[in-house]
């Protein structure tokens, strides 16, 4: 017999994207890109930032089904090397030891992203999280609610 889908509790967005906070972060052309980067399975919370806001700034990931470079078909975008990790890092709830490969992968992904700024929001995985961003792009400003690292210096 057919039932409704059961109802899950939603994190509210932090107040740094429903009030705007972000606009002075987020130029024409360039992308907000939240921790954990959005997918099917770990950023359902951050890809709703933008969609609260009526995609007023653009993030990576998101949404999408659709062919791969193969031609299969696939949910989500393409894991960067950098989604990656933050996907493992929320799945065993520690750090890896980071090389400087990672920290240069980081910033790679972060020119391919278009990013400005990457923003952490309160979350269960925000600690180990915090840790994983701070070791790889250094330490963040607390902006309103947000852990905020503005890249623009490393990316341009």
């Amino acid at each position: 017999i057919p039932r409704p889908l059961p109802a899950q509790p939603v994190e509210p967005p932090p107040h740094f994207i429903t009030a705007g906070g972000w606009r002075p972060y987020v130029p024409a052309g360039r992308t907000l890109v939240p921790v954990p980067i959005p997918s099917n399975v770990h950023g359902l919370p951050t890809l709703r930032w933008s969609v609260l806001t009526g995609q007023e700034f653009p993030i990576p990931a998101g949404y999408f089904i659709g062919p791969n470079e193969k031609g299969e078909g696939v949910f989500g975008a393409p894991n960067r090397p950098t989604s990656t990790l933050i996907y493992a890092t929320m799945d065993s709830g520690t750090v890896p030891a980071l090389t400087e490969e990672n920290r240069r992968q980081a910033v790679e992904d972060l020119r391919w992203w278009r990013a400005s700024v990457v923003v952490l929001g309160a979350q269960p995985k925000e600690a180990v999280l915090r840790e994983l961003m701070t070791g790889l792009l250094g330490q963040p400003q607390r902006v309103d609610d947000v852990w905020l690292w503005d890249v623009r210096p490393l990316v341009d």
